[in-house]
């Protein structure tokens, strides 16, 4: 009896059920979508906020640019060691946190790199490769940071797990890799590779993808997304240089950690006592020349952004709460309205022996099939189609569509449990809406 009443029903009201079943669909898409956008402003606010609210940040560089002043450098005893212990000095002290992150390109063997993701892509380059050992090595994007930026910059990761502190501390036989979220469909977790990495080939071992949409802060870019990127920790690397290669290997990723950033609390007093720390680790490792750029090179922007996400956040809520008020009430009016012109025919099955209690079922479930079936149509456009679906915005909607189902079905249901039902007959409403 259910199922053919529901035939009869859409069939009826074909006009109607199409229209609403529309708009209860866009209602839902826009809800999802409202929905998003202001947890997305919320991450984004909480996310700078807890980063940067008052933080002073400094630039760190070497001295050594000047290649006759490098050459010199390079050229002197335990130069080497010298670099390591400036860098330990920093990355150990107490009185500020040390974020060692450079961005640059690595040759990576070519077995399942994505087409999108090498370096020089977004600017319109073919692959730069270079064939090592009849093996294809093609230059992709790589990012290199210690332990410190990793837990400052609150990474995660959606498979797999983020570096310990051995990782960064520890030489191993494969160095231990995570991969920006647009590897997920090519490689897996536990997959060795092997990298040109300052021309010394290194097995590589992935140990997790990051969480889409993962970003740091780096070289004045407030949102440096790692998607597309291999990440390296920096190890300190504590085997003696018995080649010229290793003595190079070590020299180069000593020099790319040195050139970091120093986080304190923006208080002067606490800046100058950093200051005067750093230069107490430079003397005691003798190592000559470094500088500052700029205090809290990311200030502006961030103080600019919070302006603009607390102005957004406000405006996408009154948009979203009066968007939300306007469709409630007009898809409630539509269904209401719908459902009175059915309470001649309810009459009829009463009439036939249907009990009130069924006859209520029967109005519920035109009703629900309506509401779920724009419910998995939202899912699809949300999920599949602007990807933007997650599965707590889903489960929010699936109670919206539960609960305007039963809104909708509560005043005629009032009314098919109070009133006498053989009164609809005389109403005729079934042909006069």
């Amino acid at each position: 009896m259910i199922l053919n009443n529901l035939k009869f029903y859409f069939r009826k009201h074909l006009i109607l059920v199409v229209i609403l079943y529309i708009q209860i669909t866009l209602f839902l898409v826009s809800f999802g979508t409202f929905m998003t956008l202001i947890k997305e402003i919320d991450f984004e606010g909480k996310d700078l906020q807890q980063i940067y609210e008052g933080k002073a940040i400094y630039q760190l560089i070497d001295g050594y640019y000047d290649p006759e002043d490098y050459q010199k450098f390079v050229s002197e005893e335990g130069y080497l060691t010298r670099l390591k212990s400036f860098y330990n000095g920093l990355n150990t002290a107490s009185e500020f946190q040390y974020l060692a992150m450079f961005n640059q390109a690595i040759m990576m063997e070519d077995t399942k790199i994505p087409s999108d993701v090498y370096h020089g892509y977004e600017q319109g380059r073919n692959k730069d490769q270079i064939i090592i050992n009849n093996q294809p090595y093609t230059a992709v994007k790589a990012f290199q940071l210690n332990y410190q930026a990793q837990n400052f910059f609150n990474l995660k990761t959606s498979e797999g797990h983020l570096w310990n502190e051995g990782d960064f501390k520890n030489q191993q036989s494969e160095i231990p890799v995570l991969l920006g979220s647009e590897y997920r469909n090519y490689y897996k977790v536990g997959d060795v590779a092997q990298i040109n990495y300052y021309n010394k080939l290194v097995k590589i071992k992935i140990i997790g993808f990051l969480e889409s949409n993962s970003k740091v802060f780096f070289q004045n870019n407030t949102e440096f997304y790692l998607d597309k990127y291999v990440l390296l920790p920096y190890i300190e690397w504590d085997f003696k240089s018995t080649t010229s290669i290793d003595r190079k290997f070590q020299e180069a990723c000593y020099f790319a950690m040195i050139n970091g950033y120093v986080v304190t609390n923006n208080d002067n007093l606490e800046n100058q006592m950093v200051m005067q720390r750093i230069e107490a680790i430079a003397q005691n490792s003798a190592f000559g020349k470094y500088s500052f750029i700029g205090l809290n090179p990311y200030f502006n922007q961030y103080r600019g952004l919070m302006t603009i996400i607390s102005e957004d956040r406000n405006l996408v809520k009154s948009l979203f709460i009066s968007f939300l008020i306007f469709n409630i009430i007009l898809i409630n009016a539509i269904l209401f309205l719908l459902q009175r012109k059915r309470m001649s025919t309810l009459a009829v099955y009463f009439m036939n022996g249907s009990t009130r209690f069924q006859l209520v079922l029967i109005q519920w479930v035109e009703i629900a099939v309506l509401v779920f079936l724009a419910y998995i149509t939202n899912y699809i456009l949300l999920n599949k189609v602007f990807m933007i679906g997650d599965f707590g915005t889903q489960f929010y909607l699936f109670i919206l569509s539960v609960l305007m189902s039963m809104t909708a079905c509560f005043l005629p249901a009032f009314q098919l449990l109070r009133k006498s039902i053989i009164s609809s007959l005389n109403d005729d409403l079934e042909g006069r809406i």
